[in-house]
């Protein structure tokens, strides 16, 4: 955390100075922790750092097309962008970056997430008509512009709007600016816990630990449907067994739920994993916090689809409504009777 806002503060003392400061990966020394991949990746980090009114990310075409333009005449230009999920299922971005670029469309729909997500405009445009970009961010600043007009030839881009809601700094911190040092797999309750109720991550919903971490740092939270079938089948009852077996071919890879920091050591988690924090004492010797990762340091990543389609099931369905049922005030037979 200290690094990072240690770059934000030096990003805006050189803003401050009129000095544009030039952020490249190709040029850094250590490819370690601080690697992001390609520079569309890390440039979307330092809009979200300096939380910049627009990102562009500059290519060798006009804009984002629903297919290969140079290969399908029938490609249409993609101008306007509010559902960057739902663009992937429409548009090809297959094709490979540039012969000066380590990244090509893929990766830039990877950056304009992540600033959008900060709140950041993102273009994508023609990187060799400079002037453009002065010109795109005239057209898109008119008050009079009307958001279905179409998008003129001299301004041709794609716009991905910014959230109306962007992620809190820490969070995005968090989510984007933290290298991860390990996985924590967890049960299906814990999920239900995390994603549907917002609650914090306790060691009894743990099933076990990758990696080799320390307290404070930074770690994916993940769910393995086919692992969790296969550990409890033995524990649950026929029906309890029949509807969580009935959800792993349903989607069998590892589900990534979020990202958190964690109150203890990775060797400390793999000892309490399973036990209720009353148990801490006993098994560590101390109890620095009753949970692993507190719900004010946890980021959900799952999709609400993805979560719908594994965990709402029967079995969840009825816990979930027990849960949130109110108490109802039961009738008293010595009050009917008077």
């Amino acid at each position: 955390r200290t690094q990072y806002l240690n770059a934000c503060n030096t990003f805006e003392a050189l803003l401050e100075m009129n000095v544009v400061p030039i952020v490249n990966e190709n040029d850094t020394v250590s490819l370690g922790e601080i690697r992001f991949g390609d520079n569309d990746t890390l440039s979307a980090i330092t809009a979200g750092m300096v939380h910049a009114d627009y990102l562009f990310l500059l290519t060798d075409v006009d804009c984002l097309y629903t297919d290969n333009p140079r290969n399908n005449p029938n490609a249409k230009p993609v101008t306007n962008v509010t559902d960057i999920k739902a663009l992937r299922d429409a548009v090809d971005v297959s094709s490979a970056g540039s012969a000066v670029g380590t990244g090509g469309m893929a990766t830039k729909l990877i950056a304009a997430e992540l600033a959008t997500a900060a709140g950041v405009t993102t273009m994508i445009t023609n990187g060799s008509k400079p002037q453009r970009v002065i010109d795109i961010i005239e057209y898109f600043s008119s008050p009079d512009l009307q958001a279905d007009a179409p998008v003129p030839a001299s301004v041709l881009c794609t716009r991905f709007v910014a959230k109306s809601r962007p992620m809190i700094d820490r969070k995005w911190w968090i989510l984007h600016g933290m290298y991860c040092a390990g996985t924590i797999y967890v049960d299906a309750g814990a999920v239900v816990a995390l994603a549907r109720f917002k609650k914090s991550l306790f060691a009894a919903g743990i099933k076990r630990v990758e990696g080799s971490f320390s307290s404070n740092q930074a770690v994916r939270v993940v769910y393995e449907p086919e692992r969790e079938a296969v550990d409890n089948v033995e524990n649950l009852n026929d029906d309890e067994a029949r509807v969580l077996n009935a959800v792993s071919p349903i989607r069998s890879d590892v589900i990534e739920i979020g990202h958190g920091l964690v109150n203890y050591t990775s060797t400390e988690i793999s000892r309490i994993r399973g036990c209720h924090s009353s148990e801490f004492e006993a098994i560590l010797g101390y109890c620095d916090s009753d949970n692993v990762i507190n719900r004010g340091n946890m980021v959900v990543t799952v999709p609400d689809g993805i979560l719908d389609d594994v965990f709402i099931t029967k079995m969840h369905k009825t816990k979930i409504r027990a849960e949130q049922r109110a108490p109802v005030a039961v009738k008293s037979p010595s009050l009917g009777a008077i």
